[in-house]
């Protein structure tokens, strides 16, 4: 009897030590898969977690695209999920400061690959649109695009993009160059949080 009583007292005893150490967490806003902290001063650097607003445009032209008015975009700084030189240009800002950045396409989404630019007969490309299903089909116009684009869901869930050039009676230019490569772009990035791993 006695021993069900202590055994009973010890597994109390033992749910009290988790949940008071889980609030010790909590409170201090930590994990117990590493502890992190907001910090308004210091610089970003790799491995932090930042929070940011940005604008897009080419150099010179009208933004085309910005989430100032939104959610901003977070991520963790260095790991691969940014193009190369959005990241590169985060590194060293401290929340608050803005910068304006134009990066060459080596930075961005890199060079257009001319043989992804093919020349088809005009027949070829009416069956490749009417072979898709229209439920997986987006149309959306692109900046630095004279035509619009055709993105297409493939069943496997990967993605294809269209853009029909030169229609001819013939003929039809078909480009499957994701967006935006061989420009250069202009960014306008306000960093707004920095949380770093203690």
């Amino acid at each position: 009897m006695k021993k069900r009583v202590c055994f009973k007292i010890l597994s109390r005893l033992s749910l009290v030590i988790i949940a008071i150490i889980l609030s010790i967490v909590l409170l201090s806003g930590s994990t117990l898969a590493g502890s992190y902290e907001i910090d308004n001063k210091a610089p970003a650097k790799a491995g932090d977690q930042v929070s940011v607003y940005y604008s897009l445009s080419f150099p010179g032209g009208s933004v085309f695209e910005s989430n100032y008015n939104g959610t901003p975009l977070n991520f963790t700084l260095g790991s691969g999920a940014m193009i190369p030189g959005f990241d590169k240009a985060i590194q060293g800002m401290v929340p608050g400061e803005t910068k304006t950045v134009v990066l060459t396409p080596d930075e961005g989404y890199g060079e257009k690959n001319e043989s992804l630019v093919q020349n088809i007969p005009l027949t070829e490309a009416i069956d490749l649109v009417n072979g898709m299903d229209k439920e997986n089909i987006t149309i959306s116009f692109i900046p630095g695009y004279s035509c619009p684009m055709i993105e297409y869901r493939l069943p496997e869930g990967k993605y294809m993009r269209y853009v029909f050039t030169n229609v001819t009676e013939d003929s039809v230019t078909v480009d499957t160059n994701k967006p935006l490569v061989g420009k250069d772009l202009q960014f306008t990035i306000i960093l707004d949080s920095v949380i770093k791993r203690a």
